[in-house]
């Protein structure tokens, strides 16, 4: 099915197409806003909608009366080999996703295994500010431990292990561990092992995260409200969180490497006509520096690259660069140079579909991989949004859709 219409269809992240059309239509006179519009429409009339409906190719509705309910109790021996494990459910990570998915599988009497080293991206968050129901905000640590004390009240078993290979070519699937040794298997997995954030590994970075050095303007931003924040790259995501912190900081800088950003012309653009926003062009971060009082951030070394004319010895003009450094002052810094997915354990298995970022490819509206049995939730399938919400709700959503699939192959 790797290159049916079907599989490419049902690949395509509707996300993925809002941002594709907002990029290629500027949002300017009513004409484009119609011409946006039609461009919408057709679109999910060629592939959104006959994709959804070829869907239900690969769960056919059936009748089960008194006359077929005998043939349908014959369990087939693939049933057995799914079964045959050592839990019904693995979940890989041990982020907002794979707790979340832990709390719905362990209440659906899964018994779910965890499998994680960490808490994940978000324990690089001093403070979680934005997730419903917490109006002081939280601990991120202290979230985690909530997350992870709810799941195993309700059954899910906890396994601290740095994964050497997960095997999903056989029945039942393998997840080998490296210091111990131990092999597990299980019926079916929740991959949720999330993104790790790009960085500029330059002096003080890793020292003052969370102390004026993040990654998510979503999530930090507002601590910088009426405050100088800058944000370090030139493509889209830069753009957006950009945008994002220009609503409520008094001053954003974009300082970004090159002498053009990478993002879209229309992102790009609406960065470049807003008042509140400059950019440094060609300008490298050499360290981040440190207010010796209260180790916060507080200025950036920086190295711009500045192109001189000059005349040689025959009276031409020729073009010198030099490198000039300076001390930027600035309350917070945001770098949104972009996001790996955690998803090196399946690189020598093709089966596993994912785009050439390396995230996870599912079926619109679902969890559902390339494999069956296979369920990929939170950032590790999230390119877009990168929240802790989002990340607990497609959770969810995937001890759901694998409860589901495991009672259909009789658990």
């Amino acid at each position: 099915m790797a290159g049916s219409p079907l599989s490419r269809g049902l690949s395509i992240s509707i996300i993925s197409i809002i941002f594709y059309f907002s990029a290629v239509i500027p949002f300017s006179s009513g004409d484009d806003i119609e011409f946006e519009d039609d461009a919408f429409a057709s679109f999910f009339d060629e592939v959104i909608i006959p994709s959804s409906n070829r869907r239900q190719e690969l769960d056919p509705r059936i009748s089960v009366s008194k006359y077929n309910a005998s043939d349908l109790r014959v369990c087939a021996s693939s049933n057995k080999r799914i079964l045959d494990a050592d839990h019904r459910l693995i979940i890989i990570g041990g982020g907002p996703a794979g707790l979340s998915a832990a709390v719905y599988a362990a209440r659906a009497e899964m018994n779910p295994l965890v499998i994680s080293r960490d808490g994940g991206q978000l324990e690089s968050s001093h403070i979680v500010d934005n997730y419903p129901g917490f109006e002081n905000g939280v601990d991120t640590i202290e979230f985690i431990q909530k997350l992870t004390s709810q799941a195993e009240r309700f059954g899910a078993k906890f396994l601290e292990c740095d994964i050497k290979s997960v095997d999903i070519g056989c029945r039942p699937f393998r997840v080998e561990c490296h210091h111990s040794g131990a092999v597990i298997t299980s019926s079916a997995i929740v991959v949720a092992t999330g993104a790790t954030a790009k960085w500029l590994s330059v002096p003080g970075e890793a020292e003052l995260l969370s102390r004026g050095v993040h990654t998510c303007a979503t999530c930090d931003g507002f601590f910088y409200k009426g405050k100088h924040a800058a944000v370090i790259g030139g493509g889209d995501t830069a753009m957006e969180q950009a945008l994002f912190l220009a609503r409520m900081a008094k001053r954003v800088t974009v300082i970004h490497r090159r002498d053009e950003f990478r993002a879209s012309k229309a992102m790009a653009t609406r960065v470049l006509n807003h008042p509140n926003i400059d950019i440094l062009w060609n300008t490298m971060v050499l360290q981040f520096q440190a207010d010796p009082t209260n180790e916060q951030l507080e200025s950036l070394l920086l190295a711009e690259e500045q192109t001189m004319e000059s005349m040689d010895d025959e009276n031409n003009v020729q073009l010198d660069v030099e490198v000039v450094e300076s001390v930027f002052r600035v309350d917070g810094v945001f770098v949104a140079i972009g996001h790996v997915p955690n998803t090196q354990l399946f690189d020598d298995d093709p089966s596993l579909r994912r785009d050439d970022e390396g995230y996870i490819y599912t079926i619109p509206g679902s969890t559902v991989t390339s494999v069956t049995g296979v369920y990929a939730a939170g950032d590790v399938a999230d390119h877009v949004y990168r929240q802790a919400i989002t990340s607990a709700g497609t959770g969810a959503m995937a001890a759901m859709d694998a409860e589901r699939w495991l009672c259909e192959h009789g658990c």
